[in-house]
């Protein structure tokens, strides 16, 4: 490949052609890490399916081409001498590629678990090795998946157990050690198969039950497995509260139905609503945010309470973290980001359909009183996942530690 020099004598040398190997490739990063930014923020926003796919695959050809193009530009390097946009846009992917995108890289390695953060244990359960390929079923996805290596399909099928235990501000003394079940992202279209989900189940009833249950929303890729809500996600079970909200996916499966199964399946609806509920004997408020796609966005009491019931949100997407601060929520429960799908040594994340990119696409967050859990779901539209296996997340409330 022809190699990207930042000079202006020419072509470079052999002397120097390592170095512009490097810059070429750095500048490549930088690249692909800007469109890559872009597509996250626009699959965060509410816009039509048509036009996210669209950008989808110009921005994959727009990053394979890009060593083409820097090899044209290479070998006519000093005839662009008066394009400055050229120049200016090399340099600008090479500052990306070289500076910005490898700092906040180890900066997101290095940061400290949040305050909040107590304990984790994650078991990994390999259904696909207990059940074999009846777990890939026969979605549309299904021949696709049949065709990954098996170590590619393990990722899909290798379901993480996380016992999670946080800190959590204003708890109330009657409520320690709290047990919450989050579950998102089902994405029932037939692939993972309904024997995947309901082993899932099976095992959740076989285990203590937990004080609530919560699904965070994207349950339906397809309206003709709607019946899967009630079939499967009914025999859940709970000591206190079975919450749910919909997804962005769910938009386009009926939500007036969809939100019927999940009552007749026993839970409470909580989308664009705040009600208070009864949890131990003590009073809670409960919201459940569905936006940006479906409204309207619960309307809180607009600012951080100092005191009053404890507040818990349902919002599918994580991107809602700021409103909750702003509302005094105290818990904030979300799924939808799948964390990332695809997570490499080092990096993590890169494509999050996040306004923030990658900053929420797994784990605890917490700012001022908020604390908030990400969970990276059960399913996927498209599935495939590398190095980011589906997660149920037990969660384990307690009492703000001192200091």
């Amino acid at each position: 490949m022809p190699a990207f020099a930042l000079t202006t004598e020419g072509v470079p040398t052999p002397e120097n052609g390592l170095v512009s190997v490097l810059l070429c490739g750095a500048a490549w990063v930088g690249h692909a890490y800007w469109l890559t930014t872009l597509l996250n923020i626009l699959y965060g926003l509410p816009l039509p399916k048509p036009l996210l796919r669209l950008w989808r695959l110009a921005t994959g050809c727009l990053i394979l081409g890009f060593p083409v193009v820097a090899g044209l530009v290479a070998s006519q390097w000093p005839a662009l001498a008066g394009w400055s946009a050229i120049r200016f846009y090399s340099l600008l992917c090479l500052a990306l590629g070289a500076g910005v995108y490898p700092g906040i890289t180890f900066y997101r390695l290095l940061r400290p678990r949040p305050r909040a953060w107590r304990a984790e244990r994650t078991e990994t359960v390999d259904l696909l090795a207990e059940l074999g390929d009846k777990v890939i079923g026969e979605g549309r996805m299904s021949g696709f998946v049949r065709r990954l290596p098996r170590w590619g399909q393990r990722h899909l099928f290798r379901v993480d157990w996380t016992d999670l235990s946080v800190s959590c501000p204003a708890l109330p003394p009657e409520w320690d050690g709290l047990s919450i079940v989050l579950l998102s992202d089902f994405h029932f279209h037939g692939t993972p198969s309904r024997a995947f989900f309901e082993a899932i189940v099976k095992r959740l009833t076989d285990l203590p039950t937990p004080d609530l249950v919560v699904l965070a929303g994207d349950f339906l890729d397809s309206d003709a497995h709607r019946p899967w809500i009630r079939e499967i996600l009914g025999h859940l079970r709970w000591n206190e509260h079975g919450l749910a909200v919909l997804g962005n996916h769910d938009l386009f499966h009926d939500p007036t139905a969809t939100r019927a199964a999940l009552q007749e399946a026993g839970f409470t609806v909580c989308g664009g609503i705040v009600q208070s509920l009864s949890i131990r004997g003590q009073a809670c408020i409960i919201s459940g945010h569905e936006g940006p796609w479906i409204g309207p966005v619960p309307q809180g009491e607009g600012t951080h309470r100092q005191s009053g019931p404890f507040h818990l949100c349902v919002s599918h997407s994580p991107d809602n973290f700021y409103w909750g601060v702003r509302q005094g929520v105290n818990l904030m429960l979300c799924g939808h980001v799948h964390g990332g799908q695809i997570r490499l040594p080092i990096i993590g994340s890169m494509f999050v359909p996040s306004i923030f990119g990658r900053r929420f696409d797994m784990g605890v967050f917490e700012k001022a009183q908020t604390l908030m859990v990400v969970g990276r779901g059960l399913g996927g539209k498209e599935p495939l996942r590398f190095r980011c296996n589906p997660q149920v997340i037990r969660l384990q409330l307690h009492a703000a530690l001192p200091g």
